[in-house]
């Protein structure tokens, strides 16, 4: 190895540990959050007993939380009592895959996954754990899938349910990747289909492709995911048609998502979308 490139990335990392601890004591001293804190903005929010929420998080967006994750989950099941929690537990691929698997999905849903009485979707690269009374139904035969979110999947079922999507932090919402494959979006799968192992049983899947799955078209320029949805919950008036609630919970900034409204727009949004940029689709990939 380089000894200029092993000075440089020794001097990186270091950098990005310093910077890490520094904005940890600030959160410390300027943003810390306690249980109450979060139960009083999640029900101004909107959160309410016997909802159906699936759930995408980033901790550190919040500042500091006293309790951390474990405290969060505990106040989101306080108030959500007698309905179902879901969160993404992502995985990268390996050719066997197994429950207790760690997820990169963040700290949050890594959290709940180890909780007890939490049931997790069999998939080699996007499970799902859920809790509560739907738990078991949502995450039943995801192994079954033929593609990560299609019409089988658990992602499938929450968009038929009462329910919502919730945000804390940051801009991910999978739920797009369930209307990506109901429409055929281009460049969503790597080709042919991989096979992983869970006990003694081998399964098929489609896998997403890495660029593709995650870059838009919007104005005819491509857009990261993250990105490209707050442009589309603005175009859409999301917020102004009461589809969408928005509340700033420490430093995070949170939204609480009614999902058959959003899959409806979503869906004819993309599909347009798809008509008008058709070239610039087929192109993306190659440049």
């Amino acid at each position: 190895m380089n000894p200029l490139y092993k000075i440089l990335r020794f001097s990186y990392h270091l950098l990005k540990r310093i910077n890490k601890n520094f904005n940890l004591i600030i959160n410390r001293l300027f943003f810390k959050i306690d249980k109450n804190y979060l139960r009083k903005k999640f029900l101004e929010l909107g959160l309410k007993k016997g909802m159906n929420v699936y759930i995408h998080s980033s901790l550190s967006k919040f500042g500091y939380i006293e309790g951390g994750a474990y405290a969060l989950n505990q106040v989101l099941q306080d108030i959500i009592q007698g309905g179902t929690i879901m969160m993404p537990t992502f995985t990268h691929y390996k050719e066997k895959f197994n429950l207790n698997e760690p997820c990169w999905t963040g700290k949050i849903a890594e959290t709940f996954r180890l909780q007890k009485n939490v049931k997790r979707s069999i998939h080699a690269t996007h499970s799902v754990v859920a809790k509560g009374k739907l738990a078991n139904y949502l995450v039943k035969g995801h192994e079954n899938s033929k593609a990560p979110f299609d019409e089988n999947s658990p992602y499938a079922k929450f968009t038929k349910l009462d329910s919502y999507i919730l945000v804390l932090g940051i801009e991910t919402n999978s739920i797009f990747h369930y209307v990506q494959n109901k429409i055929n979006f281009p460049n969503l799968f790597l080709p042919g289909y991989y096979f992983y192992k869970f006990k003694n049983k081998i399964i098929k899947t489609k896998l997403h492709n890495p660029k593709g799955s995650t870059t838009y078209i919007f104005n005819g320029k491509p857009y990261i995911d993250a990105k490209f949805l707050k442009k589309f919950y603005r175009v859409n008036k999301f917020h102004e048609r009461g589809i969408m609630k928005i509340l700033k919970i420490g430093k995070a900034t949170c939204r609480l998502i009614k999902t058959k409204e959003f899959v409806e727009i979503a869906t004819r949004y993309l599909k347009d979308g798809m008509k008008r940029y058709k070239d610039e689709y087929v192109s993306l990939l190659k440049n």
